[in-house]
């Protein structure tokens, strides 16, 4: 996935407001009394994410973020969401109206369809 954002302010905060993955489910698997859960099994379920920030382009004030996703159990369709509030601040930001040509693409680099849902979801 690839897009561009505009900074305007600390680089810093862009940073922390950059692309996460976002599954509705909770930090730890519920248990019920008396059974164990492997923290192996869950583990392997994880994505691996990595980003790549550059900024091949200083004067235009745009940082290109490249977010490469490996999921051993690969979802048909995921959600991907951007924070609109920063801990310690009561105020909703808008990250994601800074993003500019969003792009999906396979392993084999071919583009895959994807929409906005909302103001800060991709799916």
């Amino acid at each position: 996935m690839r897009g561009k954002i505009r900074s305007s302010g600390a680089i810093a905060l862009l940073l922390t407001a950059i692309f996460f993955l976002y599954q509705e489910t909770s930090a730890r698997p519920k248990q019920s009394e008396g059974s164990m859960v492997d923290p192996a099994a869950t583990q392997a379920s994880a994505p691996n994410i990595t980003f790549a920030v550059s900024m091949s382009k200083p004067w235009t004030h745009l940082l290109e973020v490249e977010m490469r996703v490996r999921w051993d159990r690969m979802p048909a369709q995921t959600q991907l969401k951007m924070p609109v509030w920063t801990p310690g601040s009561y105020l909703v930001r808008e990250f994601a109206r800074h993003v500019q040509d969003f792009a999906v693409r396979d392993a084999g680099g071919r583009a895959l369809a994807w929409q906005k849902i909302n103001k800060n979801t991709w799916q």
